[in-house]
């Protein structure tokens, strides 16, 4: 017993035992290998199934069957996790190219379950034969599985490019992945070109590449620069909305048929909240929802009279429902060291090409020993011919006619093992003709073998060609069809737009108390107009329909609906109400939500970086970690910029009396979704006090736009970040915030 015990601090050892769980969770589970596009659970079931013949020709077999050989031979977890994820595969509305073909009910876009594995049966389609040719030919290498009593491969050969084709979801441990379907016809005609061309850019692929392809269809947001943004970094959002039709029911009458909805939105859910919209009367352009739909889409909408415009009202729902929605890319995957990396387009490309030389190669050497090893048999059949009657001699009278073999023609182990096994009514003459063509077709193959592994650019074509065969099977003119979602620029419906036709919106003035405290009032007041009183750390003006986000001192964010606030109360509304906050947390800043800005945000220490408002979004009410606070060091102070402009960021430091300021770069601050940030500036004893959004004529703005005139040019002032920054004197310095979130001096 003693042996067994681990002897450590129990911190340590948590922490290794920790770090052990959240890698086998990143690797085992929740990142997929950019090679083949799969998990473990989907690399084993498809290997199952390939073991148990459900070829697509073959004949259907039980789900059950088909889980129960996964969980007993590779995967040892729960039934009921290995089922859903074979249920994920053949659901045509989940997975862009279905890799198992099911029988029976496998679910709905309604969100309704699957019938239990024991009523399902289930094989392999053709695309699944594209992801495991190869395999038997020692393309990839193999491992023990977890009771070390079969093999089990590390990887599949996958000519079918699975991790762009179908995508990847899931989340591990500090690390997430989200890739959304692409067509196999684009993104195998990218292949070719980056194998013709390596030195291509993601700019030249992207012509190939036009975006997501949603099993679901839909309509996306065709904007260049985004689609450019997010394939580049590996990180982004496509933005996608239902595909609809207007029917003419004659006498001026109409109704709107939704015919395709977003990726993985729940149909009935989607129809629900609608008809919540109608009884709540927050729609006045909307009459009447019905779902019509049988195999395909059919949502039916009815106008509340023949003025309301078609497109007025789809607009005003794109932005109430999830009839409009947002499919992110977080390009996270394992690399060929199975470490996690994200990759942007060009690198996932390259991974996928340089896999399939791996398996060309692999499987060219296999075929290459296959034959050589045919051709010494062949070699040792043309001597038996030629020597037939002394070996059946040899063979009739011998005791070891192996031995003897051996001994008097120099045959290989290998040789005389095939001459024994032959029958010796097929020693005929026409035998020894067939064996001569057989062993001259062989020499040439093997020719051509070596020619091949010996050449780079017939390797090349050879890759081609296997892409041009996935096109033509899975392509444009297959059952697959054409892409799905439409590319096509829309345009996006405002707030002011949304005024007059949804709800009434109103414009709201929010003071922020003693930092825990909200006051809400009706109407947009200037700052000199509100009596406050020394207690008020910021004003902000609004709308009713803003989200506003909320930084507290420990580097959490919350975000509210505006719709929620409480009016009337002099004293304001204590923040807990709305959300929920620790011990001794304070709220420092209110930012209205905007995917055109970004915050940047310093701590006491003076550590620093800037992160975007689309970031900060969090819909728990225990809000959302973003600045992770070293010890003895405080959130202090942050600031609202452009992030599309590169302008400057200035830094009020302070040390009792003693003013310091410094002026640097915005883009020599990291641009992070969580962290700790880098230093601002080197000067002992002294504490960040402010930092300010600065124009590039570097001056600082108050909220009537004018300009704030220190005593000194402020070019002085201007150095890199990390420096001691230079003294300046202001007297009698107020710090407060103005409703357009630019501070006052």
């Amino acid at each position: 017993m003693s042996s067994n015990i681990i002897k450590g601090e129990i911190q340590q050892q948590f922490a290794k035992k920790y770090l052990a769980y959240a890698l086998s969770t990143i690797t085992q589970r929740a990142l997929p290998d950019v090679r083949d596009g799969l998990k473990p659970v989907h690399r084993r079931l498809l290997y199952a199934m390939y073991l148990l013949n459900l070829s697509p020709k073959s004949q259907f077999k039980k789900s059950a069957r088909v889980v129960g050989d996964v969980i007993g031979k590779f995967h040892p977890h729960g039934d009921q996790s290995v089922y859903d994820a074979l249920v994920r595969l053949a659901q045509d509305f989940s997975t862009r190219y279905t890799l198992i073909e099911g029988q029976g009910n496998f679910g709905n876009i309604d969100g309704d379950n699957a019938a239990a594995m024991r009523y399902t049966e289930t094989k392999l389609t053709k695309i699944s034969e594209f992801i495991l040719s190869g395999i038997e030919e020692d393309t990839v290498k193999f491992k023990k599985t977890y009771d070390g009593e079969l093999d089990e491969p590390e990887i599949l050969p996958s000519q079918f490019p699975n991790i762009l084709a179908n995508g990847s979801s899931g989340i591990a441990v500090g690390m997430a992945t989200s890739i959304p379907p692409h067509n196999v016809n684009e993104v195998c005609q990218a292949l070719i070109h980056l194998n013709d061309n390596p030195g291509c850019s993601i700019r030249e692929l992207l012509k190939f590449i036009k975006g997501p392809d949603f099993p679901t269809g839909g309509i996306l947001n065709d904007d260049k620069k985004e689609i450019f943004k997010a394939y580049n970094t590996g990180r982004g959002f496509f933005e996608i909305k239902s595909k609809y039709k207007v029917e003419d029911l004659g006498r001026g009458l109409y109704q709107i048929v939704v015919t395709e909805i977003p990726y993985a939105v729940n149909k009935s859910k989607l129809i629900e909240k609608i008809a919540n919209i109608i009884i709540n009367k927050k729609n006045k352009l909307l009459e009447h929802v019905s779902d019509e739909s049988d195999e395909s889409i059919r949502i039916v909408l009815r106008p509340r009279n023949r003025n309301v415009n078609p497109d007025d009202l789809m607009n005003s729902l794109f932005e109430q429902t999830e009839l409009k929605n947002k499919s992110f890319l977080n390009m996270n995957v394992l690399n060929e060291k199975k470490e996690p990396q994200i990759m942007n387009l060009k690198d996932i490309l390259k991974a996928l090409l340089k896999h399939r030389y791996n398996i060309l190669n692999n499987r060219l050497r296999f075929q290459l020993n296959k034959i050589k090893k045919r051709l010494e048999i062949l070699k040792g059949f043309l001597i038996v011919y030629k020597n037939l009657n002394r070996i059946i001699k040899i063979i009739r009278n011998s005791k070891d006619p192996k031995k003897e073999l051996v001994k008097k023609f120099k045959f290989s182990v290998i040789q005389v093992e095939a001459i024994l096994e032959m029958r010796l009514r097929n020693l005929k003459k026409i035998e020894e003709n067939e064996i001569k063509q057989e062993f001259k077709a062989l020499e040439y193959e093997k020719k051509r073998l070596i020619k091949i592994l010996n050449s780079k650019s017939l390797q090349r074509k050879e890759v081609n060609k296997e892409y041009e065969e996935v096109i033509y099977q899975f392509g444009d003119n297959s059952k697959f069809g054409k892409r799905k979602s439409i590319l096509e620029k829309f345009e996006v419906f405002t707030d002011d737009e949304l005024v007059s036709k949804l709800e009434v919106v109103e414009n709201i003035n929010i003071s922020l108390i003693n930092n825990q405290f909200l006051k809400a009032k009706k109407g947009h007041y200037k700052i000199s107009d509100i009596k406050n009183d020394n207690n008020s750390n910021l004003i902000l003006n609004c709308k009713t329909t803003d989200h506003l986000c909320l930084i507290s001192n420990i580097g959490k964010s919350y975000v509210l609906d505006g719709r929620i606030l409480k009016f009337g109360s002099i004293k304001g509304v204590a923040i807990s109400t709305y959300i929920k906050l620790s011990e001794n947390e304070k709220i420092i800043d209110i930012f209205k939500y905007s995917e055109k800005s970004k915050v940047v945000l310093a701590s006491k220490d003076g550590f620093a970086f800037s992160i975007n408002l689309i970031d900060l979004y969090s819909n728990k009410r225990s809000g959302k970690k973003i600045f992770n606070i070293k010890k003895n060091d405080q959130f202090k102070t942050s600031c609202l910029v452009d992030k599309n402009k590169d302008n400057f960021i200035g830094v009020f430091l302070k040390k009792d009396q003693d003013i310091k300021l410094l002026i640097f770069k915005i883009k020599e601050l990291p641009n992070l979704q969580k962290g700790s940030g880098v230093i601002c500036f080197k000067s002992k004893g002294y504490k960040t006090s402010s930092i300010h959004a600065l124009e590039d004529d570097l001056m600082f703005y108050d909220y009537y736009k004018n300009k704030l005139q220190l005593n000194k040019n402020l070019k002085n002032y201007l150095s890199k970040r990390g420096k001691a920054g230079k003294p300046i004197k202001i007297k009698n310095i107020r710090i407060s915030r103005g409703f357009d979130n630019n501070f006052v001096l």
